[in-house]
């Protein structure tokens, strides 16, 4: 009987425990591809132009992990401005930054350059696509 009673206690501490810990809600992106524009609660973003891919190829050791900055176009409220994100490794006096726009109920951050390099890469064009997430403010 204390055995059974034993079992019982444990059982149910493990499920009351293991209830406090919570799931981080994953990222959800959308796709802008190179040369067009995607509207986010009114915030119009294009992808521009990538000014810089220099990361390294997967399956390639490389000294330097490298970078990717995109020129990105953001317009809300009648106002149109440039940005520029960074993507991986930053250079002495830079900045990393990946916010496209904030506002005081939501952001816009860049994710990722897709697709990322391969060693079999031609250098050609490579169907750029910039992927984005909108994220509310706490």
């Amino acid at each position: 009987m204390k055995n059974s009673l034993l079992a019982i206690i444990i059982l149910f501490s493990t499920f009351a425990f293991g209830q406090n810990d919570s799931a981080e809600t994953p990222k959800i992106g959308v796709k802008v591809p190179q040369g067009e524009i995607v509207v986010i609660k009114g915030v119009s973003i294009k992808f521009l132009e990538v000014l810089e891919d220099s990361r390294c190829p997967t399956g390639v050791t490389c000294i330097w992990a490298g970078r990717a900055r995109v020129k990105v176009e953001i317009t809300s409220e009648g106002k149109t401005e440039e940005k520029t994100l960074t993507f991986g490794e930053v250079r002495q006096g830079e900045e990393k930054n990946t916010n496209l726009f904030s506002s005081t109920k939501f952001s816009i951050n860049g994710l990722a350059l897709n697709p990322y390099p391969t060693s079999e890469s031609t250098g050609k064009d490579k169907g750029y696509v910039l992927l984005i997430c909108e994220e509310k403010n706490k």
